[in-house]
């Protein structure tokens, strides 16, 4: 059977198609369409198909060194934390003797002892240190300054750092948006110079591997059958493997972006997750197997859906 609807649609956006390998198979194509354009007859395309190139080829670079920036602000970030943490629990003892008749004022410190500022979340450690911070001013006169200084230099350095990764992260989804929007713009214009190229050449398939480098697509598939590396635009579904056999194969991933994702195994390879399947939070996924994750006889594809209003980033592979 011929699917027409097939020459309507963008090649190339296929997310088994990484993002090395469609710069990779676009720098191939540039070089083959210049060594090849009789007469100029393809100019235009290769001017068009240069340009998206070039405009990909920044944003990814730029969307690598954001990367790198975030890392760099996470760790000290951690690091600002740790020492946070050991400065509320050294102080803990001091607070503790010094109130020790008054149970009252020590609960503002610590209303829920320490353990309240080591098992929360960054937005709420900012929170909490900041009233811990306030109830130590409100009570100077029962400390040295040394004590108060070391406290405040401390909590605002964790601060600081708290507000440069939010900062990098943001950067990063940016990015990523822009990475997306770029990417689809390389899409197109392949397609469209496959086409324009295959109706100059109707009916010579042997013009294919003069303008295009099959070898690389063809790679990039084989190592989608294990791992898939890729972006996911807002309210889009992906479908991850369509290839898994056994509900006891190991999977593992991670959610590269800053919104959560949802994933899980589906009867189409376009049907949608949602949030009562396993719901991917930002960071390490760990490992799982394809049965824990909804695989069935039915439910054989592993989907993916950002379920958010920015563009998302994981990383999935057979283990």
């Amino acid at each position: 059977m011929i699917e027409l609807v097939r020459y309507f649609g963008i090649l190339f956006m296929n997310p088994k198609i990484s993002r090395e390998r469609l710069k990779d198979f676009t720098e191939s194509h540039i070089a083959r369409l210049a060594a090849n354009n009789p007469g100029g007859i393809f100019t235009t395309i290769l001017t068009d198909i240069t340009n998206a190139y070039t405009n990909f080829f920044g944003d990814l670079s730029s969307e690598l060194t954001n990367l790198a920036v975030q890392e760099g602000k996470t760790i000290a970030m951690n690091e600002s934390r740790l020492a946070l943490e050991k400065n509320l629990s050294d102080n803990e003892k001091l607070i503790a003797f010094t109130y020790r008749n008054n149970l009252a004022v020590y609960e503002e410190f610590y209303p829920l002892g320490l353990k309240e500022y080591y098992d929360c979340d960054l937005p709420t450690l900012e929170s909490i240190s900041t009233r811990y911070l306030n109830v130590l001013n409100s009570h100077a006169a029962d400390f040295t300054a040394v004590f108060i200084a070391e406290y405040t230099t401390l909590q605002g350095t964790f601060v600081t750092n708290r507000t440069a990764q939010t900062t990098a992260k943001s950067n990063v989804d940016s990015e990523r948006s822009d990475l997306s929007s770029s990417r689809t713009a390389v899409a197109q214009q392949l397609t469209k110079n496959l086409l324009t190229i295959s109706l100059q050449y109707l009916g010579d398939e042997t013009k294919a591997d003069v303008y295009f480098d099959q070898s690389i697509l063809n790679a990039a598939f084989k190592e989608s059958e294990r791992k898939v590396d890729s972006n996911i635009d807002p309210g889009v579904t992906q479908n991850v493997f369509d290839n898994i056999t056994k509900p006891e194969l190991l999977l593992k991933g991670n959610n590269n972006g800053t919104t959560e994702l949802y994933i899980g195994f589906k009867a189409s390879p376009d049907e949608a997750c949602t949030a009562a399947d396993t719901i991917a939070q930002p960071g390490a996924l760990g490992s799982t197997t394809a049965g824990a994750l909804g695989y069935s006889s039915v439910k054989k594809y592993l989907n993916i859906t950002n379920p958010a209003g920015i563009t998302g980033s994981y990383v999935i592979e057979k283990i």
